[in-house]
């Protein structure tokens, strides 16, 4: 028997969705390190040119290469998807900075610094992807602050590098860039997450039943083949896919009698009981009118039977204050599993036919056909 517990919700995004993510996620860091390739390439231009010692040119690059590959690594072990963004990106743009600082203290040439000024702007051009308006306006305050900090530790250790005629222009210059292109790049960050909301409410209009907020039928479809070619895949398992049809019992009734508003109010909170009871992993959705359909992976007939037995307990339970006092709420199931092979409409016409059944048999029941017991692949 399968265990029990409370259903959680499935995750929004499938196993296809979060591999499409992170290879998103992975091309906009190989991007950033194209950037860095600039860097890199500014830092062996200036050793070329006796501006760098070569233990400085050294450090920085093992430092830059530890950073990328460990940005890497956290992107292809998944353990990014841990962190509030996963795409890293307030990391990718501030790590990469501290090398370059430490570079910038070496360099004789003052003027020489602007080469590494504006690829740390363009760097921070990627904020745009991730970081809202006050998380960008940070990232410039801290890489401000970093420059700022190199102008101190030049004044105090190594006053010959530096000329703060030049460096006064070049600060005031530098920070008027950097608050220019942060109101730009949060400026368009901004609408991309509406965009991004936009186009989920759009999603979910698409793909949710405004009454019942359970998916609608087309996302039942989808999620039923999606489990179907799973379940062929790990083939062959003791464990099933199953499938429960469930329709409110005297439905019909409720809306005549009592209204359509008390109608949806009752679809609403059974709604929320099935949500509720299932097994993490399981899924429901609205088929239609007052039709449900329960689908139970990686669960024998038996457990299944278990599963929606807890169901139809609940709804039984449930206290709805619009109802004339005393008067219950059942549901009718009709159970089978998928047969290996099958279409899809053959599975839900099975569950069809086992749910008339238990409508015929008095209702408040679940009748379960086991497509071993009869020939699956009828008409």
């Amino acid at each position: 028997m399968s265990e029990a517990g409370p259903r959680v919700e499935s995750n929004t995004h499938t196993d296809e969705t979060i591999k499409s993510f992170q290879q998103l996620r992975l091309r906009r860091m190989l991007w950033g390190f194209t950037a860095q390739l600039l860097t890199i390439f500014i830092v062996v231009a200036l050793f070329s040119y006796g501006m760098l010692p070569s233990w400085v040119v050294g450090v920085y690059l093992s430092v830059t290469l530890l950073a990328s590959s460990s940005f890497l690594i956290l992107l292809k072990t998944n353990i990014n998807l841990r962190f509030k963004d996963p795409s890293m990106t307030a990391g990718q743009i501030l790590v990469p900075l501290l090398p370059s600082v430490f570079v910038m203290f070496f360099v004789t040439d003052p003027q020489a610094r602007t080469a590494f000024m504006l690829t740390a702007t363009s760097g921070l051009v990627f904020g745009m992807f991730a970081l809202t308006r006050a998380g960008m306006l940070i990232l410039s305050i801290l890489i401000a602050g970093a420059y700022l900090l190199l102008l101190v530790a030049l004044t105090l250790l190594a006053p010959q590098r530096i000329n703060w005629q030049v460096e006064s222009v070049m600060v005031f210059s530098y920070f008027a860039v950097l608050v220019t292109i942060s109101y730009l790049t949060s400026f368009i960050a901004g609408l991309r997450r509406k965009l991004r909301e936009q186009n989920h409410r759009l999603e979910q209009l698409v793909i949710r039943d405004p009454l019942t907020e359970l998916p609608n039928r087309r996302c039942l479809m989808e999620r039923l083949t999606h489990e179907m070619s799973r379940f062929e895949r790990r083939r062959p398992e003791s464990s099933s896919l199953c499938i429960s049809m469930l329709d409110v019992d005297h439905f019909k009734n409720i809306n005549d009698s009592l209204g359509h508003d008390v109608g949806d109010t009752v679809l609403r909170r059974i709604s929320d009981t099935l949500t509720g009871t299932l097994r993490k992993g399981d899924f429901v959705g609205r088929f239609g009118g007052e039709e449900f359909v329960v689908i139970l992976p990686e669960s024998t007939l038996a457990a299944a039977e278990q599963s929606v037995l807890r169901l139809q307990e609940a709804v039984a339970a449930l206290n709805i204050p619009e109802l004339p006092p005393g008067q219950r709420v059942t549901v009718s199931q009709g159970l089978t599993r998928y047969f290996p092979g099958e279409r899809i409409e053959q599975t839900l016409k099975r569950a069809d036919e086992a749910l008339y059944r238990a409508k015929a048999a008095g209702r408040d029941c679940i009748i379960v056909v086991d497509p071993d017991d009869e020939d699956p692949f009828q008409s």
